[in-house]
């Protein structure tokens, strides 16, 4: 593990919910990531290379390296499901027309909350405020949707069945198109919203771009501060791993990495693809 006790402050990234550090000295800059491109034939936890001013830098998918999944890899998974909630609601109308049509029981969800839809709003969370409040244009369009089913029933008893099917035509055309809107709207932000930071790591001529989630903060740790993993947390599978330090305003927890395995690994691809700008300082 990297001295701790050399004064220089350790810097604190999120990956998924669990708040780690290295020391301050490793890193040269933090920046956005920038476009990634791939790199054939790279170890998994190797990502790409950038090009940062000049400079073609490896990637190392931090996530994959600590046997957490991408970053890259949740967020598809994000927009896939959206795509696919999207795609219940156009069924689920399409469900109601035909039990109009054919005139039989229809028996699809009717609350808006036990669609699957419903179940994933109704446990998602997220830190990133813009993506939670365009979330919640999703609730009134949503709920008017699933409440349109026992209108259409009623109808029916009634025998309206031209105005059973005219309002679902309507909520086709408003709700379900106001959903579909916000659907599209929440996927490209997620997309455009939810970029990594690149840590760009630098040492002994070794330099690399470490993707994280988010940064914390820069903090200080003394030595007391800072102590080995207990015995019944198992990081056997992790050896990137150092310890555990216990901060000082909130007594929270952060694993410290080992930063020269880290190095090791992020620094490991070709030095070649690494060029500086002429006027670049060290």
């Amino acid at each position: 593990m990297a001295d701790s006790s050399s004064g220089s402050p350790w810097v604190l990234f999120r990956l998924e919910e669990t708040l780690f550090a290295v020391p301050s000295t490793f890193v040269r800059e933090m920046v956005a990531m920038p476009t990634v491109s791939l790199f054939p034939s790279s170890p998994k936890q190797i990502r790409g290379v950038i090009n940062l001013r000049g400079m073609v830098l490896p990637v190392l998918d931090l996530r994959i390296a600590l046997g957490m999944r991408s970053f890259t890899e949740e967020i598809e998974d994000l927009v896939r499901l959206l795509d696919e909630r999207e795609q219940d609601h156009k069924n689920w109308l399409a469900e109601l027309e035909s039990s109009v049509i054919e005139r039989r029981e229809f028996k699809l969800a009717t609350d808006p909350h036990k669609c699957k839809f419903g179940m994933w709003y109704d446990t998602f969370k997220t830190e990133n405020g813009t993506l939670s409040n365009s979330l919640k244009h999703f609730e009134k369009p949503h709920q008017r949707i699933h409440g349109i089913a026992i209108e259409v029933k009623e109808l029916e008893k009634k025998g309206s069945y031209e105005a059973a099917l005219s309002l679902i035509e309507h909520t086709r055309q408003s709700e379900l198109s106001q959903m579909i809107k916000v659907f599209s709207e929440v996927r490209q932000l997620v997309r455009e919203d939810s970029r990594e930071i690149a840590l760009i790591m630098d040492w002994n001529e070794r330099r690399f771009a470490a993707a994280v989630d988010s940064i914390e903060t820069v903090e200080q740790f003394s030595e007391s501060d800072i102590g080995k993993m207990p015995e019944s947390i198992d990081t056997s599978g992790n050896d990137f791993v150092a310890g555990i330090a216990k901060r000082k305003f909130d007594e929270g927890l952060v694993q410290i990495l080992d930063v020269m395995k880290i190095m090791d690994v992020g620094g490991s691809m070709d030095l070649g693809l690494m060029k500086k700008d002429e006027g670049e300082e060290d």
